[in-house]
């Protein structure tokens, strides 16, 4: 089976020829045409976001849903657990 794919591999021509390619003759493709086929407002969008606004609502959710208390509970109860099986 090894065999077989090597004489394939070897015996295939692994060489590309631009001329197998049926490209109409008019087609010209140059590097600075390429700019005007990006769309740059895309690339360039602007956000109005405020982080810390975003931060401080964030936090003033996790006080009002008393998610602070479970995490003070945790770390107590993590530190216990934590100094009894360190022993």
């Amino acid at each position: 089976m090894f065999e077989v794919a090597q004489h394939l591999v070897t015996s295939a021509d692994l060489s590309f020829h631009f001329s197998a390619i049926d490209v109409p003759s008019n087609l010209h493709f140059h590097i600075a045409d390429l700019n005007s086929h990006i769309n740059m407002d895309l690339l360039a969008q602007q956000f109005k976001q405020d982080v810390m606004g975003d931060l401080g609502k964030g936090w003033n959710n996790f006080v009002k849903s008393g998610q602070i208390w479970a995490l003070i509970i945790g770390v107590v109860v993590g530190y216990l657990f934590r100094s009894i099986t360190n022993a």
